[in-house]
C-alpha cells in the first residue's frame, strides 16, 4: 500500500463569520454582523460540481468522515491505494462554493437570538450551547430543516464562559477567574444539579473531555486534569439490527465482484443514531496537576526542564509543548492505581522552535497550534501544515459522528473547511500524535 502524505482539501465558503458549528448535515454559520445562518450541508455536498469518479471520496471527506474506518471493505490494501489515489486528486485544487449554491442551500438566516459575540459554542444530542461572558445558552436545532426560523432561545446560567466542551450529557465549562465547573443538561431529578458545580476554583481558560474526565488549561495557573467516573444505563437495550459506533461494516449493497473504480455513493451507510442514556452519573475522584501526571516520566534531562508553553488534554492524550518537542501521555481512566492512570508515549521532536502559543486543540487527523502569524497543524502521520494569516476564530470536531476530520478557520471575508483524510492509512494502536480512532 502507498504510504505517502495526503494534503488536504480545502472548501471555501465566502462571507464574514464569527463562528461555526457543523452537525447532522446541517452547518451553523454566526455571521459577524449578529445573525446566524443555517445551511443544508449536505444538500450543498451533493451539488458540488466535481468529475464523477471523485463523488464518492468528496462525501468520505465532508459528509461521513468516519465511514473509512468503519467498513470492512476498505480494509484491503488494494481498495485503499484505490481510495488513495482518488483523494490525492481530489485535493488538488479547492472547492469554492459559489454564492449562487450558497444561497439555494441556505435554510434559514435570522439575527442571532443568541449572545453575540460568545466565546465558545458546541451542539450536544441536537442542541445548541453558547457560552460568554454574560452566561449559558442554548436552542433545539430541530432535525425538519424548514423550521429553523422558529428558533427560541433559553438561558441556563448566568455563569462567564471562556470556554464549554459537552459530554455524557453535561457541559464542562471554563469559567477563567472563577475557575472550572460542569453543568448537567439531561433532565432533571433529585440527585442531579440544577446549577453549574464547581470542580476547582483555579483559572481555567480552556477545557476538553478525556472519557468522563476533563482537562483544564490556563494561561495563568497550573494546567489540571479532573479526574471522573461513570455509571450508565439505557432506557431500552438498543436492537440488535443498529450498528454500535464503533462496529465495523460491511458494504452489503454492493457486489464485490464490481470494478472498485466505479464505487458510488449508493455504498456510504446512513448516519449513526445518538442514543442518549437514561442516566449518566459521573462522580468526582481527583485533581492532578500537569507537574504530577508528566513528574513520573521526568529524567530530569534539559529537554524536560523547559518551561511549558501550552498543555491541553482531549479524549486519550495529554500535551506538553514545550520549545523544541511535545511531551505526550496517555490516559489510561480503567486504572485505579493513581500511577497507572498515565502512561508514558514518549515525545515527538518539533521541525522548528516554536513562538509563543496561542491556543492549541486536537482531532483524530492530528493536533492544531495556534500562533501569532497563524495556524501549524502536525498531523497524524508527522507532517507539518502552515496556515498564515490571523484566524477570526477555528474549531475541530472530535466529538462528532461525521466530521472528526474537519478544520474550520474563519478569515475576515470567508470560511476555510478543511477537510483532513489521511489519518484512515495511519496504525490507530501506534499513533503518538491525535486521538486514536476508537477513542470517543
Amino acid at each position: 500500500m502507498q504510504t505517502s502524505t495526503i494534503e488536504p482539501l480545502k472548501i471555501i465558503i465566502p462571507g464574514e463569520y464569527y463562528d461555526s458549528q457543523i452537525y447532522d448535515g446541517k452547518l451553523y454559520l454566526w455571521g459577524a454582523n449578529s445573525s446566524i445562518s443555517v445551511l443544508n450541508w449536505n444538500g450543498l455536498v451533493e451539488n458540488i460540481n466535481i468529475e464523477d469518479n471523485l463523488k464518492l471520496v468528496l462525501k468520505f471527506a465532508i459528509q461521513y468522515g468516519d465511514d473509512l474506518y468503519n467498513n470492512l471493505l476498505f480494509q484491503e490494501p488494494d481498495i485503499k491505494d484505490i481510495i488513495l489515489t482518488k483523494f490525492k486528486k481530489l485535493v488538488k485544487n479547492p472547492i469554492e462554493i459559489s454564492h449562487n449554491l450558497l444561497i439555494n442551500h441556505t435554510v434559514s438566516e435570522k439575527d442571532n437570538p443568541l449572545p453575540f459575540p460568545h466565546a465558545d459554542s458546541s451542539i450536544h444530542y441536537k442542541t445548541v450551547y453558547v457560552g460568554s461572558q454574560s452566561g449559558i445558552s442554548h436552542f433545539n436545532s430541530n432535525s425538519q430543516l424548514d423550521e429553523f426560523s422558529k428558533i427560541k432561545t433559553k438561558k441556563i446560567s448566568d455563569l462567564p464562559v471562556l470556554s464549554l466542551s459537552a459530554s455524557h450529557l453535561t457541559l464542562a465549562l471554563a469559567a477563567g477567574s472563577e475557575g472550572l465547573f460542569d453543568y448537567y443538561i439531561g433532565e432533571k431529578s433529585n440527585d442531579k444539579q440544577h446549577e453549574p458545580r464547581c470542580i476547582n476554583e483555579h483559572n481555567s481558560n480552556f477545557v476538553r473531555w478525556l472519557y468522563p474526565s476533563v482537562f483544564s488549561s490556563s494561561y495563568f495557573d497550573e494546567s489540571y486534569f479532573a479526574d471522573f467516573k461513570i455509571t450508565k444505563k439505557r432506557k431500552n437495550k438498543p436492537r440488535e439490527s443498529m450498528i454500535s459506533e464503533n462496529q465495523p461494516r460491511l458494504l452489503y449493497n454492493t457486489e464485490i465482484t464490481r470494478e472498485i473504480e466505479n464505487l458510488d455513493a449508493s455504498i456510504i451507510t446512513s448516519e449513526k443514531v445518538e442514543k442518549q442514556p437514561e442516566t449518566d452519573t459521573r462522580y468526582f475522584q481527583k485533581l492532578f496537576s500537569v507537574n504530577e501526571i508528566f513528574e513520573t516520566f521526568d529524567n530530569n534531562n534539559e529537554k524536560n526542564n523547559q518551561i511549558p508553553k501550552i498543555t491541553w488534554g482531549t479524549h486519550d492524550k495529554i500535551y506538553l509543548v514545550k520549545k523544541d518537542h511535545i511531551q505526550l501521555a496517555k490516559c489510561n481512566p480503567t486504572k485505579r492505581n493513581e500511577k497507572q492512570k498515565f502512561i508514558d508515549i514518549g515525545s515527538v521532536e518539533l521541525e522548528k522552535t516554536l513562538t509563543e502559543i496561542i491556543s492549541a486543540d486536537s482531532s483524530f487527523f492530528g493536533i492544531v497550534l495556534e500562533q501569532d502569524d497563524g495556524l501549524l497543524i502536525i498531523t497524524s502521520m508527522g507532517q507539518y501544515i502552515s496556515l498564515p494569516g490571523e484566524p477570526i476564530n477555528w474549531r475541530v470536531f472530535p466529538n462528532s459522528k461525521n466530521y472528526t476530520n474537519q478544520l474550520h478557520v474563519i478569515y475576515e471575508d470567508s470560511i476555510h473547511i478543511y477537510s483532513f483524510n489521511h489519518d484512515f492509512f495511519v496504525n490507530q494502536a501506534d499513533k503518538k500524535i491525535g486521538i486514536s480512532f476508537g477513542k470517543k
